[in-house]
């Protein structure tokens, strides 16, 4: 390590503190130790520290008081809980607080080690932000892109998303990624991945549609865990995360299956011959709203209680424009790298109200409609479609202000408003209880026209109330 960083270890058993300090000295860092909160606060107004190490159970008051406390002190300050009695909210509480790491005993070296340094990494970074008031551009990850699987998030909802994942990522529970088609999902459950404690460990993928597409042709079968086990035959791992995208489209009888594995926050698969359970974690994502499709009885319940411990929603594109432009430059930048020279300055050819243009379209289609425009620049080394196209297809506009649609004039009404609803439920990114809320009707309605079903006792017109 390159600076002196300065560790405060916070532990009651003086043997177990004395432990830690020798192996945090070991690597070239100073280290304090304090026997409880009291000694804790004073070395924290005496000296200044960068990571605080504390145990959650303290004579006088409890680990997640002193965190508290510190960050008031020196609010630079980066914390590591270590205890021997840890709960799931206590985890909760200190991924609330800041905390960075939740180390449990007993512990081995390498894992105090790893979370110091992880812990280190943060502290750097975040001062480093604040001391040479970086642009926005170059503070986050770079950008999602057809050659990269990294993250541009320059706006203020996505620093915020990208700081809960990394307080997360190294937890052991299920993470469900919420938000609409392409706007980074499976490119932020790598990310969690990374920086989880399993990084060097299988990332494995699945989208839950294609296991529902072939449950049309073939009978039911648990595809999850009979492909887990195939990918994770020919590999010595024990540990890993499994990404299910789109997890709505999961067959019952698989979401089952996914909760007879569970065992406390990650999933078990049965061990092999010689070998020991293979332990995964979960991360799913979702474009819709899970707790309708629980009231529809075609998600269960249990298995969205347990995903739906610290859900993150991932905003789309036009509700963080602030990461429209430097998205632009990455993908343009990645998509010249792969082609000719000729390309190389295809950045470049963006000119002042262009860029108003790609800021101001509401991209309903994300980050692969962006990638999609991008492209055509690219191909045609020319920008001087896109003000046309752009102006004349923004949802934003073409809804008037989403307060109109056009409805073909054929067919019965009953097929119009089939038509309209379906368009509303496009424009919404597939999020049906915001487009029922976009046409001021009750949920239920709004499915039963999707799907073409009268319902039950409904009267010949709407008869149910809109919510307000």
């Amino acid at each position: 390590m390159t600076n002196l960083e300065t560790i405060l270890i916070v532990e009651d058993d003086t043997g177990v503190g004395n432990i830690v300090r020798k192996m945090i000295m070991n690597e070239g860092l100073q280290a304090f130790l304090a026997l409880n909160t009291k000694e804790g606060i004073d070395c924290l107004n005496q000296h200044p520290i960068d990571v605080l190490i504390t145990d959650l159970q303290l004579p006088d008051e409890d680990g997640l008081s002193l965190i508290r406390q510190a960050v008031q002190i020196q609010p630079d300050i980066t914390s590591v809980i270590m205890t021997g009695c840890g709960s799931l909210d206590s985890a909760i509480a200190g991924i609330r607080l800041g905390v960075c790491d939740y180390v449990t005993k007993p512990f081995n070296q390498q894992q105090i080690i790893s979370s110091l340094h992880h812990a280190i990494q943060v502290n750097r970074t975040s001062k480093l932000i604040k001391r040479k008031s970086i642009p926005q551009e170059i503070q986050s990850a770079p950008a999602t892109s057809p050659a990269d699987d990294s993250f541009i998030g320059v706006s203020a909802s996505m620093q915020k998303v990208l700081s809960t994942i990394k307080r997360i990522a190294r937890l052991d529970f299920p993470v469900l990624l919420q938000g609409e088609i392409s706007v980074g999902k499976k490119t932020l459950a790598k990310k969690i991945h990374r920086f989880s404690q399993v990084a060097n460990e299988p990332f494995t993928h699945f989208n839950c549609s294609s296991i529902s597409n072939i449950e049309q042709v073939y009978p039911p079968e648990n595809f999850v865990l009979k492909m887990l086990k195939r990918s994770h035959s020919n590999m010595n791992y024990n540990k890993g995360t499994i990404f299910l995208e789109d997890i709505d489209q999961l067959p019952m009888y698989e979401q089952k299956q996914l909760l007879s594995m569970r065992e406390h926050g990650l999933l078990k698969l049965p061990a092999r011959i010689n070998s020991e359970p293979t332990s995964l974690r979960l991360i799913a994502s979702t474009t819709t709203d899970l707790s309708e499709a629980v009231s529809r009885g075609t998600f269960h319940r249990s298995l969205y209680d347990w995903l739906n411990l610290l859900p993150i929603n991932v905003p789309p594109l036009r509700e963080r424009r602030a990461d429209i432009k430097p998205l632009s430059i990455h993908i343009l930048e990645q998509l010249t790298r792969s082609g000719d020279d000729n390309h190389q300055s295809s950045r470049h050819i963006i000119d002042h109200d262009t860029w108003e243009t790609l800021t101001r379209y509401d991209w309903p289609g994300n980050v692969q409609e962006l990638t999609t425009v991008l492209s055509k620049i690219v191909i045609l080394g020319d920008n001087s479609f896109v003000d046309a196209q752009l102006k004349n297809s923004n949802p934003a506009k073409s809804m008037g202000s989403r307060n109109s649609i056009s409805v073909p004039l054929n067919g019965d009404l009953k097929s119009m408003e089939q038509y309209m609803v379906t368009e509303v439920v496009k424009r919404c990114g597939g999020n049906k209880a915001e487009a029922a809320r976009t046409l001021g009707m009750h949920r239920r309605t709004l499915y039963r026209i999707l799907e073409n079903k009268p319902l039950k006792n409904e009267s010949p017109r709407f008869e149910e109330p809109i919510p307000h």
